[in-house]
């Protein structure tokens, strides 16, 4: 029997990030093609990275006060928990859990941790590959050249870690898809799946995520709009 797993505001995040990480790097691409106006392309990278960073906040704030399976404190589990679970993945007696399991729960806070500092360093970026275009991170100007080229290189090596852990994650989900026959990816965008304890779950109202998602993205305008 299917019972409701996921609120609203943790699928709609999974599908905004997805989307806008997806513009984030379509922009990046652009600004380094010669035949393009890198401007154009700038603004928007810097539209959608503060855009991540306004949503990762909420969701860092939403896993301390959010509904039963977006908390922390219900998928970071210990070493001892970790190693339980691996071990029963191909076991018959392995367990469906309602939201991240504690292995997935690691891979979501790396995942959080790294588009966090993604768009943090990127304020404070200049690109040295783009000569004589001037600053590209709205922030940048507050740090010096050889800091902010630090700040672009930095930027582009958590890409690189990020784009790691996605194909870990898709992976796993495809995993659990053609294996286990869990279709992770139906049950996020539905909220509606098959697990043990899915009972025991809360869920925070619609109006206090709103409420949240305000705060942090006037708390991230104020920040970028203020010192730049």
């Amino acid at each position: 029997m299917k019972s409701k797993i996921w609120d609203l505001p943790v699928r709609l995040f999974h599908i905004a990030i997805i989307v806008l990480a997806g513009v984030s790097w379509w922009s990046a691409e652009k600004m380094h093609e010669i035949s393009t106006s890198a401007g154009d392309y700038l603004s928007i990278h810097v539209w959608s990275g503060c855009t991540i960073l306004t949503l990762v906040l909420f969701r860092i704030v939403w896993g301390f006060v959010g509904s039963t399976n977006a908390r922390f404190s219900h998928f970071v589990k210990g070493p001892a928990a970790v190693v339980s679970y691996t071990k029963s993945l191909f076991s018959s007696e392995h367990r469906y859990w309602p939201g991240h399991n504690p292995l997935g729960g690691w891979s979501v806070v790396l995942m959080l941790l790294l588009l966090l500092a993604m768009p943090v360093v990127g304020l404070f970026s200049a690109d040295d590959d783009l000569p004589g275009f001037g600053p590209s991170g709205p922030l940048s100007r507050l740090v010096s050249d050889n800091t902010s080229y630090l700040m672009a290189h930095i930027h582009h090596l958590l890409f690189s870690a990020l784009q790691v852990v996605v194909v870990v994650h898709v992976a796993a989900v495809l995993f659990y898809l053609l294996v286990k026959r869990q279709n992770l990816i139906r049950a996020m965008v539905t909220g509606a799946g098959e697990a043990e304890g899915a009972d025991t779950l809360r869920f925070r109202p619609l109006w206090l995520a709103l409420v949240l998602l305000a705060l942090t993205a006037g708390l991230v305008a104020a920040v970028v709009v203020g010192l730049s």
